[in-house]
């Protein structure tokens, strides 16, 4: 098994995880913020599982995955810059 592999599971992992944490302090603070946060941490993992996809899919086009790739890292950063926002 290569080490990518691994790194992207791990990576998946924890952010399915702090996914989680998040959603659970949401659910007890109520602190809209968290949303943010929360969905941050979704979209991080979201991106793992189709890079991951595309690892073991040798149809998809390398182009097309680097494209979705850093789409969704903008939406990650939006949503961390989102999480800071205090009024």
């Amino acid at each position: 098994m290569a080490i990518e592999n691994i790194l992207l599971a791990a990576v998946s992992v924890f952010a399915l995880a702090l996914t989680l944490i998040a959603v659970v302090a949401f659910r007890r603070t109520r602190d809209g913020h968290l949303v943010f946060l929360a969905a941050a941490f979704g979209v991080f993992f979201l991106k793992g599982l189709l890079l991951t996809i595309f690892l073991f899919t040798p149809t998809i086009d390398l182009r097309q995955a680097f494209l979705l790739s850093g789409a969704l890292d903008l939406v990650i950063l939006a949503l961390f810059y989102g999480f800071t926002l205090r009024r």
